[in-house]
């Protein structure tokens, strides 16, 4: 018997077929089965979670939409103003009341035209308890059935994100059941209550959602487990036995809701056990035959394994062009096409790193060359303040040490530093402007004790120096002067940028001033605009979104820019 078990493969698969034809027969019929029923159930379950991961995806483009909304009111001026002159109305009393009712709704029309979705329904509730519906009054009525439970879940204290409450169901458990959203929207300047957008998600949403799919049950909970929408006999942590339901989960990432998809295995496989048993009736029939043709079969069926095998060793003693030469659409085909595919990954993967360890090293080298250039540039200079101060110029020696200076400054420029090492960096700016443009003005530095380590972004206040060297003093070369306060106002700083030059036109600096203010920063059309808009947006991602610059006339005919952060 030791004997046998050392054949090789093929002589084994001889000897099964004359010893045991119907048993393997048996056996192998089941185990295709059993084969078959798992790749199908993985299959269904990797579709599942597929179909689980769209919807979930549908669903938070949703909330993104809901979060849209929310924000339309808080962030767009002209909807605030309205809501600010809404916050006591109880009643349409008026016809002003009337128009701005008008207004709020017509805000809403701005809303669903982004949201694109008939199923959406919201309304806007003062402190009053005055309700504007988003689009069909008829939607007023039901919703007034279940608003002081809502009301009473949500927290006015926390505006800043969407707070989700619960299902509800209208009409005595009749209608459609809606579950609710709701968005608390303060005054950003004051901080003061103006009302509450609530926003309902009916239940047609989720049932076109859920049709998507032919067959399983859905069921959506909040992180909570309470049910949101779908069948309440899907658990939300299971209650089914795993060998009886294939279960798909997605929690999505923005509210924590769990999307379950479960799927009957009955569903799934009742279709194969019935092809198997009609099968089985045609098995009998040809074992005569099947017994003739075994040898010869058993023989086709090992040459392509040996040639798999011979791939494989040959590929593992470095032969990487090898591949599988087999034709036909059988599984040992359809295997040896993977594997060559494989193959072909590997290689190129062994490609790919080839090239990354290239690029890497030419990109290592490059660093190297870029830390080397400044440095060179520093050390001649040195160099030559050296040589100048030898040789008793100690003017051109200071000139060279100021531009040492900036270039250490630009070389660092992502780097923080303190309000008063900037003033000193622009007393070595103007040392050099005084050089090239041979120009006589004074700059004049005044810090508060408390701002003088205020820590700024590097070469904050150079552009705006410099536009006042180029644009401010054009034809004044007089008692030109520049002057740089500081100081700190309440919980904020305040940095002024004073010159004597000739200023600009009434007209011209509101404009500028409303550019400042509004979406316009990302269009500038003049240089002096550019400068100005960089040192902007350079305090804004410093300092948040509330830094402000501002340019006002001053006595002297000059210009004053203030800037003003968060200390």
């Amino acid at each position: 018997m030791n004997s046998m078990f050392q054949f090789s493969y093929y002589r084994r698969i001889q000897l099964s077929f004359l010893i045991l034809i119907l048993l393997p027969i048996v056996i192998v019929s089941v185990f295709l089965l059993s084969m078959t029923r798992d790749a199908v159930m993985d299959k269904i379950r990797l579709t599942n979670q597929s179909v689980v991961d769209v919807m979930a995806k549908d669903i938070t483009k949703t909330i993104d939409d809901l979060t849209y909304a929310s924000n339309f009111f808080i962030q767009d001026p002209s909807a605030r103003a309205q809501l600010r002159s809404f916050t006591d109305t109880q009643q349409i009393g008026s016809f002003a009341d009337y128009q701005r009712q008008q207004h709020i709704q017509d805000f809403f029309g701005l809303v669903l035209a982004k949201t694109l979705n008939t199923d959406i329904r919201m309304f806007l509730v003062n402190g009053k308890g005055f309700i504007i519906p988003s689009s069909d009054p008829d939607q007023l009525a039901p919703f007034r059935q279940h608003w002081e439970q809502l009301r009473s879940q949500v927290d006015l204290d926390t505006p800043k994100r969407l707070q989700w409450l619960s299902r509800v169901q209208t009409e005595g458990g009749k209608g459609e059941p809606v579950y609710y959203a709701a968005r608390v929207i303060r005054d950003p300047a004051d901080n003061a209550y103006l009302a509450t957008l609530y926003i309902g998600i009916t239940n047609p949403y989720f049932e076109k959602l859920f049709r998507q799919a032919a067959s399983g049950t859905f069921a959506l909970y909040d992180e909570e487990g309470r049910l949101i929408a779908g069948d309440a006999s899907v658990r939300f942590g299971g209650g089914r036995a795993s060998d009886q339901t294939l279960r798909s989960e997605a929690v999505l990432s923005k509210t924590g809701w769990k999307m379950i998809y479960e799927t009957s295995d009955q569903e799934v496989t009742g279709q194969i056990y019935k092809i198997f048993y009609i099968a089985m009736l045609f098995v009998v029939p040809f074992f005569a035959l099947f017994f003739i043709v075994s040898l010869l079969l058993a023989k086709r069926l090992h040459r392509p394994i040996q040639k798999l095998d011979f791939m494989a060793k040959q590929f593992s003693q470095g032969n990487r062009l090898i591949r599988f030469q087999g034709k036909g659409k059988d599984e040992i085909a359809q295997l040896g096409q993977t594997w060559n595919r494989m193959l072909d990954e590997i290689e190129q993967l062994i490609t790919n790193i080839e090239q990354e360890q290239e690029q890497k090293r030419v990109i290592e080298l490059q660093a190297l060359f870029a830390q080397i250039r400044p440095h060179f540039l520093i050390n001649t200079l040195n160099s030559i303040k050296c040589s100048l101060i030898l040789g008793g110029d100690l003017r051109h020696s200071r000139q060279i040490d100021s531009l040492m200076s900036l270039l250490r400054a630009y070389m660092k420029v992502n780097e923080p530093t303190s309000l008063a090492a900037e003033c000193k960096l622009l007393e070595h700016y103007m040392d050099i402007m005084r050089l090239r443009n041979e120009l006589h003005v004074e700059l004049k530095v005044t810090l508060a004790p408390e701002a003088a380590e205020f820590e700024v972004p590097k070469l904050l206040l150079q552009p705006i120096v410099e536009n006042a060297l180029l644009h401010g003093f054009v034809e004044k070369l007089d008692d030109a002067k520049i002057d740089i306060e500081a100081e700190r106002l309440d919980s904020r700083l305040e940095i002024r940028v004073t010159d004597n030059g000739e200023g600009m036109p009434d007209e011209e600096r509101e404009a500028l001033n409303r550019m400042l203010e509004g979406p316009e920063t990302d269009k500038p059309q003049t240089y002096r605009r550019v400068g100005l808009i960089n040192v902007l947006q350079r305090l804004r991602l410093t300092y948040g979104p509330d830094a402000t610059m501002k340019l006002r006339a001053n006595p002297s005919g000059g210009l004053t820019v203030i800037l003003n952060m968060r200390a």
